[in-house]
């Protein structure tokens, strides 16, 4: 049930408010069509540029996943409307603000209805200009964007006759450290169900009709990420339910939502400091013969060795028990893989080393921030040499431009 409502009331959220040192908070505008279409799903869009972490430009993607008694033809949709203004007139065009009307005009039965979309994070290729696919394949660090705030705003409605009413709806999937925040001013109610294996939380509105996209704290909430996340999934709907009249009406409405007070994780200790790393294979083979040594194991069981079977899927296919592995050796069955050595490297070059192959390919090296520091696209060579990385610990990309497919490594430069 719809809780009381004063449209009258309007404080601002706390939830606009960063909590530390982040004040981060994203712009989304300019959105492109890349792939599919709003009546073909997926409909794949890009947003350049939405903000800057640490030097590092974030891009994103946004994901019209699915759709549930929703209109997604003619000129009332928007994926992004960068016209829409707030309660007191003020332009939003940073806010994410969808437009969304129900499929039909809304009459003698209830009904809800939504539209999913899921929004990735990228930290752009450091070439100036948008680059695509480029700017929209290298995720952030360490495990995507920490403390990742999302507000919605403007979760209002009306009433339909006597009992019945009109409300918009608004959920993100759950995954682990997520919490749902209304300020204690709030006038929403609870709004969680579940959908084959997740579980959706979030806030349906009152029946108090505001002005513009309204930031007020009665009609905002937020979802609040504890754990570090590089895509989150949300849906903005709607809850239809009749009672002694019909609406009669098929309404557009205008949704606004934005993201803030994020960062990239902080550095960590590794619990084991490797002191040479290496791989030694035949020309044509595709055995590969990987010898490591190290110098320090805290807390560490063993090593899992791992094979990239493409589009990202690794599989485990050896392990060795910690306490004795200086000079032992795994063997890896790997084909259409990549090799990168040696790890550690103690005089800052890395050798990349493909399978034979036409393929072409993008590879990005980053620092610990996020920061790219060496770039080098269209790469055809089956043996790629970086050079000049000073001491530090790296992640290296290398992107697929015909498949998609994403290989990822951490390395360590080790001081000369």
């Amino acid at each position: 049930m719809p809780l009381t409502c004063n449209g009258g009331n309007c404080t601002q959220p706390t939830s606009e408010t960063c909590i530390g040192n982040s004040t981060v908070v994203t712009s989304f505008t300019g959105a492109t069509l890349r792939s599919g279409s709003p009546t073909s799903l997926p409909a794949l869009y890009t947003f350049y540029n939405i903000a800057t972490i640490s030097g590092n430009q974030i891009n994103a993607t946004v994901t019209i996943d699915q759709v549930s008694n929703v209109s997604m033809t003619g000129g009332n949709f928007s994926i992004d409307d960068d016209g829409a203004v707030d309660q007191n007139n003020n332009s939003i065009t940073s806010f994410f603000a969808p437009r969304i009307t129900p499929a039909a005009s809304l009459a003698s039965t209830s009904i809800r209805g939504y539209v999913q979309f899921t929004i990735r994070f990228y930290v752009g290729d450091g070439v100036g200009g948008q680059q695509y696919p480029s700017d929209y394949t290298t995720i952030p660090p360490s495990g995507g964007l920490t403390g990742l705030n999302y507000i919605h705003y403007d979760i209002d409605g009306s009433t339909v006759g006597t009992g019945g009413w009109f409300r918009e709806t608004g959920v993100v999937r759950n995954v682990s450290g997520l919490s749902i925040n209304g300020d204690v001013s709030t006038e929403l109610a609870s709004y969680t169900y579940p959908d084959g294996g997740d579980t959706y939380k979030g806030f349906a509105g009152s029946v108090c009709e505001r002005t513009g996209v309204s930031r007020c704290a009665q009609v905002a909430a937020a979802a609040s990420y504890a754990t570090p996340q590089t895509s989150i999934t949300v849906r903005m709907g709607y809850d239809y339910n009749r009672t002694n009249s019909n609406m009669g009406q098929q309404p557009t409405r205008q949704y606004g939502s934005r993201f803030g007070c994020f960062s990239f994780p902080q550095q960590s200790t590794l619990p084991v400091y490797l002191k040479s790393f290496g791989a030694d294979r035949y020309q044509r083979s595709t055995t590969v013969n990987l010898k490591w040594t190290t110098s320090t194991e805290i807390n560490n069981v063993g090593f899992e060795i791992q094979a990239n079977k493409g589009h990202d899927n690794w599989v485990t296919i050896g392990y060795v028990a910690s306490a004795a592995v200086d000079g032992n050796s795994s063997y890896l069955e790997q084909k259409g893989g990549i090799i990168i050595y040696p790890n550690p490297s103690t005089d800052g070059r890395i050798n990349v080393v493909f399978d034979e192959g036409n393929a072409v390919r993008d590879i990005s090296v980053q620092d610990m921030s996020g920061r790219v520091v060496k770039k080098i696209s269209g790469v055809t060579n089956s043996n790629i040499q970086i050079e000049n990385l000073t001491p530090g610990m790296y992640t290296i990309r290398v992107f697929e431009r015909t498949t998609g497919a994403q290989t990822v490594q951490k390395i360590v430069v080790n001081k000369r």
